[in-house]
């Protein structure tokens, strides 16, 4: 087989010396946790966004206490069991 080489010169990486059973689907977020604190934050982007261009700062800032909410109910469903897994040690 014929090797390809990168513009740095190094060669291609060499996939059977992976070890696929120790890496693990890090999730990514995909959680109930984590859609309901985005959907939060970006609902209330959007209200901010129409306080902002309608001349409401009432409504603005409404809107960026409703983003600032949104972390919190993500972390609170996540002590609740619907995040991911909780790794132990370092985070790259």
């Amino acid at each position: 087989m014929t090797e390809i080489i990168a513009r740095d010169g190094t060669g291609d990486l060499d996939r059977s010396s992976i070890d696929y059973t120790a890496v693990q689907d890090p999730g990514h977020g995909n959680t109930v946790a984590g859609w309901t604190g985005v959907f939060i934050i970006f609902a209330g982007a959007i209200i901010a966004t129409f306080g902002s261009v309608a001349g409401n700062w009432t409504v603005f800032w409404a809107g960026i206490i409703v983003c600032a909410i949104g972390p919190i109910v993500g972390l609170v469903l996540r002590a609740a069991g619907k995040g991911g897994k909780q790794k132990s040690g370092h985070h790259r």
